[in-house]
């Protein structure tokens, strides 16, 4: 008698709007579903873990009372109270809607000011000279024999010319008086296959030399350390100090 007045209060309820069964579901819970109109009187229940036909909650002699009845919970005499004023304006303000929009004037004028700065510090590092340690004399640049030097010097007012040195040796003939940054470069892939090892590489540089010149030489020698065919690269001031 205990077991079935147990099972009895365990229910399997099937919502057919949302085609989905919860099993198991306490007495208490499927009564409370059904007062709070979450439980239709369409919707299904059986006892719990039955194999029985699925019964409307409407005939269902003990769930049909606590199905939910909009006309049993209107309350009749709201209709007799008097209405309540309040002081509050529930219209919002003019004022408070131009509170709730982002003034954009200060971000764009930060923005600005930002933009100006970038494009100053840019041109002023495209144009200034080229900063490097000084040293005594250029011949103290590769006390490696294995390193390379590309040496940089004026030609002029206005020109340069490139060179490679291997070690503390003078340039080759092949390796001297490089008018272009090509041929500089030509000549470089031709001494880094002749290694075994990655070779350290330094410029030596003038001491007037523009930086964009340099620049463009660092940009070379950064692309063959990524691929492993140069150790390190620096660059030093290729004169005596005065």
């Amino acid at each position: 008698m205990a077991k079935s007045a147990k099972s009895a209060d365990v229910f399997d309820v099937w919502f057919l709007a949302a085609d989905q069964v919860y099993r198991g579901v306490p007495w208490a819970v499927v009564s409370g579903w059904a007062e709070q109109g979450r439980l239709a009187g369409t919707d299904r229940v059986r006892p719990a873990g039955s194999t029985v036909a699925w019964q409307r909650v409407q005939d269902h002699p003990r769930l049909a009372d606590f199905l939910f009845d909009p006309a049993r919970h209107r309350d009749e005499s709201a209709g007799d109270l008097p209405p309540v004023e309040l002081d509050v304006d529930p219209r919002p303000r003019a004022r408070e809607l131009d509170d709730e929009e982002v003034d954009m004037i200060p971000l764009i004028d930060v923005s600005l000011v930002l933009l100006v700065f970038f494009m100053l510090t840019t041109v002023v590092a495209a144009v200034s000279p080229v900063t490097v340690p000084e040293m005594k004399y250029a011949q103290e640049i590769a006390k490696e024999t294995d390193s390379i030097t590309v040496m940089i010097d004026k030609l002029g007012a206005t020109e340069h010319v490139y060179a490679l040195r291997l070690g503390d040796r003078p340039p080759t003939p092949d390796d001297n008086n490089l008018l272009t940054l090509g041929e500089l470069v030509t000549r470089l892939d031709k001494r880094l296959t002749e290694r075994r090892e990655p070779p350290e590489v330094r410029i030596a540089c003038h001491l007037d030399l523009p930086r964009g010149l340099v620049r463009e030489v660092t940009q070379e020698l950064n692309k063959r350390q990524l691929k492993n065919q140069i150790r390190s690269y620096s660059a030093d001031v290729n004169e005596a100090k005065k």
